[in-house]
């Protein structure tokens, strides 16, 4: 009898291991179908959240709350990963183009023709690489998934470098309202 034990034991287990893996593949797939289905639907919403941020910096430029309109535009930056939607890349890039013309308004608004921002440059130019490495992204899924991994490091430096770029882009925006004392 003591084999018969052992034996039952050592098949539950086995049954038991079986299962567990196949609840993890079905669980796999259908997170993974749900994902592709309403991914979409998460990463609009998120954009909608910060184009909020956007419409309370333009209720601030439009009180003359300049600083405040500032931090809230750099608030506003939409920087997660876009998979799932490719159509939101064209809004999101338009939506920027939007941002850095209404930092552009308060600099000039804080500066009496002195304006020189050179942080606005390379965040531009950081805002049109981060677009055409999201387009990498879809490229790489339309056919296969081999460089996905290259592509999200790409992603995630990118993302570093704009918000050390978007920082240095409010900073010479708030300084550019102080009085500057120039020695001879």
């Amino acid at each position: 009898m003591p084999d018969v034990s052992a034996l039952t034991l050592l098949l539950s287990l086995s049954f038991l291991s079986i299962s567990i893996g196949l609840i993890y593949l079905l669980g796999k797939i259908f997170l993974g179908g749900f994902r592709a289905s309403c991914g979409g639907l998460f990463e609009r919403v998120a954009f909608r959240r910060q184009s909020l941020r956007c419409q309370r910096g333009d209720e601030l430029l439009e009180r003359g709350d300049l600083t405040g309109a500032v931090r809230a535009f750099g608030r506003a930056f939409f920087l997660k990963p876009i998979r799932h939607n490719a159509s939101l890349l064209t809004e999101v890039g338009k939506y920027h183009t939007g941002l850095l013309n209404r930092l552009l308004t308060v600099a000039d608004e804080l500066d009496t023709g002195r304006l020189s921002l050179p942080a606005l440059a390379d965040t531009d130019r950081l805002l049109a690489e981060r677009l055409e490495i999201q387009l990498d992204t879809f490229r790489e899924r339309a056919g296969e998934d081999r460089a996905l991994a290259a592509i999200d490091a790409r992603l995630k430096e990118n993302e570093r470098r704009l918000r050390i770029t978007i920082d240095r882009l409010l900073g010479e925006i708030s300084s550019s309202g102080e009085e500057r004392v120039v020695y001879h």
